[in-house]
Formats: C-alpha cells, sequence, structure tokens
C-alpha cells in the first residue's frame, strides 16, 4: 500500500528492491551501507527502507551519496513517537479493563 502511494505522489523514490536493482547489488549490500552509515534512507512509518534517484545516482557514479535526505511531509505527519504509543497503549488498557469490571457488574 504505502510503495503504491510513494511512487505515485513521487516517483524518483525507491524502496529497497528497487534500489539494490537500480545499482546491480543486492538488499543485503544496501543494509550493511546504511549501517557503516554510507547511505541514508527514508523510513515509512512500518519502517520499509526508500532512497531517492539522486542518491543511487550518485553511488552509481562512484561519488559519495548524500548522507540525509528530505523527507516528504507524509512519512513525518504519520509518524507516532515511542512515548506516544505507549500513552496509548495504556489508555486502551484502562479502557478494557473498565468495560470488563463494568460487565461483570451488570452480570453478577
Amino acid at each position: 500500500m504505502f510503495t503504491n502511494i510513494m511512487a505515485t505522489r513521487n516517483p524518483s523514490w525507491l524502496s529497497i528492491g528497487e534500489a539494490a536493482k537500480y545499482l546491480g547489488i543486492s538488499r543485503d549490500t544496501l543494509r550493511r551501507w546504511e549501517q557503516k552509515g554510507k547511505i541514508k534512507p527514508v523510513r515509512s512509518p512500518s519502517n520499509r527502507r526508500y532512497y531517492t534517484r539522486k542518491q543511487l545516482t550518485q553511488i552509481r557514479q562512484g561519488g559519495q551519496p548524500l548522507a540525509k535526505t528530505n523527507q516528504p511531509k507524509s512519512l513525518i505527519t504519520n509518524r507516532l513517537k515511542k512515548h506516544e504509543l505507549i500513552l496509548l497503549g495504556v489508555f486502551v488498557l484502562v479502557l478494557t479493563l473498565l468495560a470488563v469490571v463494568f460487565a461483570l457488574y451488570l452480570f453478577s
């Protein structure tokens, strides 16, 4: 789903598989390059890697890739911070417990 959204909004964004094919290398090589800091992908809310054609072209031509890319606003606004997810989980847990206590009170 996200891949289609990225492709329709900006065709210059490539998934890790598309980027590997573009460079003629494996996905694992791209992952290792990321660990070494040679390339910096943009992460989607589901933690998928996306690369720009500009980054990949620089690598292909033997130059240094861009260390950082400008993330699309849709990625930035959709990303929840860790503490927000924890608070949401606690809220759902409390609501569930209240529903169970209320159901036990009604049916006992």
